[in-house]
């Protein structure tokens, strides 16, 4: 029974943006309406394809692990740890991998032009879910916003993995 709660809770803390999904299903009807293709090499759009689904599904995978003990929808406490010591935003990251990696796997153009446009949705979204955290912890989520970044880690010389973040001084 304890097992089965806690596979509930982990499956309600994966918010599948309703953008993205748009965005992917757009991007279905349209090839089917009116097939575009992407061109290039083949191999290299499949490849880079692939290598995006399964990057975009890894970091979905990790924030769901460092999120299991968190209601993401009304969290009691601030994720800081795992991936979100390196994004504010990782879920939504690895989403947007994962879409642009089923448009090259698909060699679909439409796909592929739907994220950008998705991406814009979701960044509206993240904002008002960023004004939420803000008002549920203005200190802590302060400091947070000010030392990771919302969406693409920095990369600096001196950083190290599994390690927050902190703003230049």
């Amino acid at each position: 029974m304890n097992a089965h709660r806690d596979w509930g809770r982990l499956l309600s803390n994966i918010p599948l943006p309703e953008q993205t999904l748009a965005g992917i299903a757009v991007g279905v009807v349209l090839q089917r309406l009116m097939p575009l293709r992407l061109g290039g090499p083949h191999f290299l759009v499949r490849t880079i394809g692939a290598a995006s689904l399964a990057a975009g599904g890894a970091i979905v995978s990790w924030a769901l692990l460092a999120a299991r003990n968190t209601r993401l929808s009304r969290p009691d406490a601030l994720l800081t740890a795992g991936p979100y010591a390196h994004s504010r935003n990782p879920m939504y990251v690895g989403w947007a991998l994962a879409h642009l990696g089923i448009g090259l796997l698909r060699d679909d153009l439409w796909m592929v032009a739907a994220l950008p446009v998705a991406s814009v949705a979701v960044h509206r979204g993240v904002l008002g879910e960023e004004a939420i955290l803000a008002a549920s912890f203005p200190v802590k989520f302060s400091q947070y916003r000010l030392s990771v970044p919302r969406y693409v880690p920095r990369l600096r010389r001196g950083w190290r993995a599994g390690r927050p973040l902190h703003p230049r001084r």
